[in-house]
């Protein structure tokens, strides 16, 4: 059998026996319905370590390690969890496939390409500032209004028309041809050898998010073909995850709170220049679910600023439908009196269109008018509103051919309206346009809802918090708050029974509140607790708004759950261990459990005070 996830783990403590496995380790001796033996976590002479064969758990009631049959194998045998899982999954006769790695280029090599783009990156801006041959590329610069500051600012550069100056400048600064090949700047020729791939150019380096040189974009100066070149694919580059300005312009971005996306490399430098400093471009593709997934972290407001023209409208539609596909959405639950979570969304990012005038395009609307450009943005369309405009003026209503259309294209983005009221308005508002029942409208509207209501279409499967453990629960709220993983009490692992739910807390803990998402996670665990990442994921999408004070009394109240439960636990255990006892006679085990039963109650009373004769105890209740 095959299993892979969450499944996988599941499937391998169904077939194996925690005794059994335990018991090819240390010696055990049955004690009643439990199992004792010398701990071999610590140095003891009387027995105190008790394996539960109905929980498939272990306790040491001397050291306090406790466990299921995957973290006794990797405190044993000292393995990570992945060599633990592995070699009970052989055991179990469940067929494990080893997780792939990733190729990947080593990181010396990876260093050495940001540093050959950046020093052509320096070779380039020389040239443009510097040499007679790029004076048809300065000219060109002045003729579109940017200043000599700004080039220097942007590194802007020049790629000279010549076969090998770029790559003969590189290799005498110890750069192999390869090394050069790889980094994107020469093509290989047919019969051998290379030539650089940009000549009489004008350049603009492109930099990540963190400042590194990734590539270029070139752009012909003449009559070259194409008018636009960028940079091949990279180990350090990929045209559809970078943003042209990114590293400029992230500071405004996150102040305003808002990042305008526009077309061109020279529109978002005019931008900048006249002080429009959330302004950035996608390199000459439609805006992708990378950059979606960038801009969105650093800005709750995204505004597409598009031509007029026809063009222009088309990628508004494309970009839309990329944007609603790809930005997290935030879940609203609802609970049935059968205690399932299901769960209604909207989008986290608002996203607006700014459509500018006729024949204008961002660069030259801001050096004619910065003002109209600042009312424009200003006054940028909600996409729903941009969309009905679009119906309106470019659909056949009067035909049903134009008003099935238009119920198409306008019910998606009516569904994805967070607020009721405003659904019903515009459900309102498009059966008035198209002269259709509101009814039949609505019923469009929930179907889209359902369609669309996850990133991979279709409806989020509903969570059954009768199966939920309190510590998924944690998990969860850390998820959703990653910023409580510094309030986590630093012991409280040693809480947690579950060997999943203790690699997981790891990998958190590993990558801290900064780095904490679930993107982040996903990719840091190991292919076997995917599906069970996941499934938290969905979990976390289900709690709800909280401030920052109630995030903490959340986390605390579960916390103090786990705990309680735990408590208990061991006081039903260890009662039990007496009466076995005393009925057998063990002195020394009676002397030493009836110390440890008194402690262990105060210390639940802790956490479980009388109840009140005048309030309901709800704390018990799962949240």
């Amino acid at each position: 059998m095959v299993a892979s996830g969450r499944t996988i783990i599941e499937e391998i403590k169904s077939r194996i026996d925690i005794v059994e496995v335990i018991g090819s380790f240390v010696e055990l001796r049955r004690t009643g319905s439990r199992f004792k033996a010398l701990c071999p976590f610590h140095q003891e002479k009387t027995p105190s370590f008790i394996v539960f064969p109905e929980r498939q758990t272990y306790h040491c009631f001397g050291c306090g390690k406790s466990g299921d049959v995957i973290s006794f194998l990797m405190e044993t045998q000292n393995l990570s969890f992945r060599e633990a899982v592995e070699q009970l999954a052989q055991k179990a006769g469940v067929r494990f496939e080893p997780e792939k790695p990733k190729e990947k280029s080593p990181q010396s090599e990876i260093d050495s390409l940001y540093e050959i783009n950046k020093l052509a990156a320096r070779l380039f801006n020389h040239l443009l500032m510097n040499s007679k041959a790029a004076e048809h590329a300065r000219d060109y610069l002045k003729d579109r209004g940017l200043s000599p500051a700004t080039w220097e600012e942007w590194m802007l550069g020049y790629a000279p028309d010549s076969w090998d100056v770029t790559s003969k400048f590189l290799q005498k600064r110890g750069f192999s041809e390869d090394l050069i090949f790889k980094a994107g700047l020469t093509v290989e020729r047919t019969g051998g050898g290379y030539y650089d791939r940009f000549r009489d150019r004008l350049m603009f380096p492109i930099k990540d998010k963190d400042g590194r040189f990734v590539g270029f974009g070139g752009r012909a100066i003449g009559e070259g073909i194409p008018k636009y070149m960028n940079t091949p694919e990279t180990p350090i580059f990929t045209k559809g995850e970078h943003i042209y300005g990114i590293d400029v312009a992230k500071s405004a971005i996150k102040e305003s709170n808002l990042v305008v996306v526009v077309e061109g490399y020279v529109d978002v430098i005019t931008a900048h220049q006249y002080g429009f400093r959330n302004v950035v471009a996608t390199l000459g593709t439609a805006i992708t679910p990378s950059h979606v997934k960038l801009l969105s972290k650093m800005a709750a407001n995204i505004c597409l600023a598009l031509d007029a023209d026809t063009a222009g409208q088309a990628a508004a539609l494309r970009g839309w439908e990329v944007l609603r596909d790809s930005i997290r959405r935030r879940s609203i639950p609802i609970r049935s009196k059968g205690r399932v979570i299901s769960s209604d969304s909207k989008l986290e990012v608002l996203v607006k269109i700014a459509t500018l005038p006729k024949g204008e395009d961002p660069d030259t609307l801001i050096r004619k008018d910065p003002s109209e450009w600042a009312r424009i943005i200003e006054g940028a369309k909600t996409v729903i509103d941009h969309f009905f405009e679009i119906v309106e003026r470019g659909y056949d209503l009067k035909t049903p051919q134009g008003k099935t259309q238009a119920i198409a294209d306008l019910a998606p983005v009516i569904g994805d309206l967070g607020n009721p009221i405003e659904r019903a308005h515009y459900e309102s508002r498009l059966a008035k346009l198209v002269g259709v029942d509101e009814n039949e409208i609505h019923l469009h509207v929930v179907q889209a809802r359902k369609q669309s209501s996850r990133p991979g279409g279709g409806e989020a499967a509903p969570i059954n918090l009768n199966s939920v453990s309190q510590e998924e629960m944690v998990l969860a709220l850390l998820i959703r708050y990653p910023r409580l993983l510094g309030n986590l009490p630093e012991d409280f692992i040693n809480d947690m029974e579950n060997s999943p739910n203790k690699e997981i807390l790891e990998k958190m803990q590993t990558l801290g509140h900064e780095k904490l998402t679930p993107e982040s996670l996903l990719e840091s665990v190991d292919e076997s607790l995917r599906q069970h990442v996941e499934r938290l994921v969905a979990l976390a999408s289900t709690q709800p708004e909280l401030f920052s004070n109630e995030q903490l009394l959340e986390l605390n109240k579960k916390i103090n759950l786990i705990r309680r439960q735990r408590l208990r636990d061991l006081l039903h255990q260890h009662s039990l261990l007496l009466k076995e006892a005393m009925e057998q006679g063990d002195e020394e085990s009676v002397r030493s459990l009836l110390q440890l039963v008194p402690t262990l109650a105060s210390e639940l009373r802790q956490y479980d005070p009388p109840a009140s004769p005048y309030f309901k105890d709800s704390r018990s209740e799962i949240v």
